[in-house]
């Protein structure tokens, strides 16, 4: 899996021209539809305090002469502000979880039931940022989290791309949008109406061989029941404890 750090939001982009851009400073095009697609994205995730994303996940894989294929996993996400999340990944043989609840942090491998502890801060977005920064958790869908994600890409200096409004996911009309990068290319699928959430999300390392991509379709229940004990880990038996190796603990 690939962390956010290496692969933020604002790292849309597919490489194509359209004569609606609008140019800005040092050759940066951005296009004044994706942005405001973008604003109506962000505005309606700030009013998501509790909701599920559930889908499916590809990751590009180099096998043994230069094969590629995409390993699958089903990705679960549910959210209770301010505090709680649960992030669920299973690709047939392993289950991993990760949990935010209370102020602490675990992470669980279900074919070595193993897991490990951290004390993270009590808000759900500051507990994200450190469990990437800090600890390396790896979780590229953690950047659906965020309610300002859209936000800071209008701050930003990438190309920001209006692709089309024809693009189905999932039997739904979507806006597609792409912001390019240096290291990386991203294309978003934001559903339109008043429900702009994104159905699908691809990440596109240009630089690797065979140009690596991640790629997730994602459904949204926006007023969703979770079941008691969601975010709240109980160790399996004979699972083992360890320790997150962080920057600190590797000099």
């Amino acid at each position: 899996m690939i962390t956010r750090h290496k692969l933020p939001l604002a790292l849309l982009g597919i490489l194509l021209c359209f004569n609606s851009l609008t140019a800005q400073a040092g050759g940066v095009q951005q296009d004044a539809k994706a942005i405001e697609v973008l604003k109506q994205m962000a505005a309606h995730k700030s009013t998501l305090d509790k909701v599920t994303i559930t889908g499916v996940s590809f990751t590009d894989a180099r096998l043994g002469a230069g094969l590629m294929v995409a390993n699958a996993d089903e990705v679960r996400v549910s959210i209770d502000r301010p505090g709680s999340m649960h992030i669920s990944s299973f690709d047939g043989e392993t289950k991993k979880d990760l949990y935010f609840h209370k102020g602490q942090l675990t992470v669980h491998n279900s074919t070595r039931n193993l897991y490990a502890q951290a004390s993270i801060p009590d808000d759900i977005e500051a507990a994200a940022e450190f469990a990437l920064e800090e600890l390396g958790v790896e979780a590229p869908l953690l950047d659906l989290i965020y309610k300002d994600a859209s936000v800071h890409l209008l701050d930003s200096d990438e190309t920001i791309l209006y692709l089309t409004d024809k693009a189905r996911v999932g039997g739904t009309d979507c806006h597609h949008l792409a912001i390019r990068g240096p290291e990386v290319d991203v294309q978003i699928w934001v559903e339109e109406g008043e429900r702009t959430v994104v159905r699908r999300i691809m990440i596109t390392s240009k630089w690797e061989g065979g140009s690596p991509r991640f790629t997730a379709d994602l459904d949204w229940e926006t007023n969703p029941k979770f079941e008691p004990g969601l975010f709240e880990f109980k160790a399996p038996k004979d699972a083992m404890k360890i320790e997150f190796v962080t920057g600190s603990s590797e000099q």
